[in-house]
């Protein structure tokens, strides 16, 4: 079934009378990539929008992480849903992040992986860099290949589509957005209980965060999985049991590493 509100496209997957769940996706995929994740989460209604400047959503440009928070809410609201529990990935952590801290009413509790909370190192050369190369990695082969390279070229509903379910543009502003992303100062009003994580061979700067959060704020936890930022589809299994067990409270899998 789709939804639409104020333009913001959302698919709605599992059990349609089940409890709802958010889940946000990660850049150069859709909502759908939760289609196997949700399929393997009994008594689960997972609301995954497409977000900003993606798929059926694509005609939305994506201006910030903010702005695509909001959409998110005013969505949520139009459905009468909320609070509710929230996971994201990647380009869904960072808007999931915002969606927690400028709408914690409608945010149960977030698991939120591979995403940094301070500028990136080497920013100066990356938004550039990411600025020329933008228009080539939405091709199918650019993006065969940087899925190949992360682990999950042919991983059921993540894989690889023929079509890019985004422009250049809207790559350009992920990776402007993502190199600037800054909450430092707001992480000490986390209002709602949140667990950070990452990958333990991930960049840098997105394991400091895992830390930085967990320490900064008397509501967050943060966790390291094994691998790189392809670690919730490269090691799906795990990933499945920290959801379930998240979701209920339950305590994570032995094979996480708890800050």
């Amino acid at each position: 079934m789709e939804m639409e509100v104020e333009m913001l496209s959302v698919h709605t997957l599992g059990d349609p009378d089940g409890r709802p769940v958010l889940f946000l996706h990660p850049g150069n995929t859709v909502g759908t990539a939760w289609k196997d994740v949700v399929d393997q989460l009994p008594g689960i209604n997972g609301i995954c929008p497409d977000l900003p400047g993606f798929g059926a959503s694509a005609h939305l440009p994506l201006k910030d992480f903010e702005d695509s928070a909001d959409h998110l809410a005013r969505f949520l609201e139009a459905e009468g849903l909320g609070p509710l529990p929230v996971i994201g990935y990647s380009l869904g952590a960072y808007t999931g992040m915002m969606l927690t801290l400028r709408h914690p009413h409608l945010v149960e509790k977030a698991l939120l992986t591979s995403f940094q909370v301070m500028p990136l190192k080497g920013r100066w050369y990356l938004v550039p860099f990411l600025n020329v190369i933008s228009p080539l990695m939405t091709t199918f082969r650019a993006r065969k290949s940087a899925f190949k390279g992360l682990g999950v070229e042919n991983a059921g509903s993540w894989s690889v589509t023929p079509t890019s379910p985004c422009d250049a543009r809207t790559l350009r502003s992920i990776g402007r957005l993502a190199c600037d992303f800054d909450i430092r100062d707001q992480i000490h009003s986390i209002a709602r209980p949140v667990l950070v994580m990452s990958g333990d061979q991930e960049m840098e700067s997105i394991q400091e965060s895992v830390h930085l959060v967990a320490e900064a704020s008397p509501n967050a936890n943060g966790a390291f999985a094994s691998g790189g930022h392809g670690w919730p589809v490269v090691s799906s299994a795990i990933f499945l049991r920290t959801l379930k067990a998240w979701l209920v409270d339950a305590p994570l899998p032995d094979a996480l590493k708890i800050v």
